[in-house]
């Protein structure tokens, strides 16, 4: 398997072609590294405060589902998955779930990237 990073923006949300069909497990993946938050936000669900540290993604499952068009269940199952691989944490909140990347950091190397331009 090749290593090394490639520039992945935020806005390929914006190409219809990343909606197009239900998501694959990759693609759900790589939609929760897009989905984190990469300085750490707050903000406010029915009242509630959240706030999210860099690495965590605040969404209920309802919205997982409906983004990647697959059952509650699916997002439940995967969810599970992912958890059981070591590869998030999950913090349940009265109003979301807190999906924390366990190897956010991995992915998003700054100073690599800051290398690479430099060359």
């Amino acid at each position: 398997m090749s290593k090394g990073y490639i520039s992945l923006h935020r806005q390929i949300e914006d190409n219809w072609i990343w909606f197009a069909e239900p998501f694959s497990k990759g693609q759900a993946w790589v939609d929760l590294i897009l989905l984190a938050s990469h300085s750490g936000s707050t903000f406010f669900i029915r009242g509630n405060k959240i706030e999210l540290k860099t690495g965590e993604v605040g969404y209920s499952k309802e919205q997982l589902a409906s983004r990647w068009k697959w059952s509650r269940q699916k997002v439940l199952n995967f969810l599970k998955m992912l958890e059981k691989e070591q590869q998030i944490t999950q913090q349940k909140t009265p109003a979301i779930v807190i999906i924390r990347l366990i190897n956010y950091e991995e992915y998003q190397k700054k100073e690599q990237q800051i290398i690479q331009q430099k060359n």
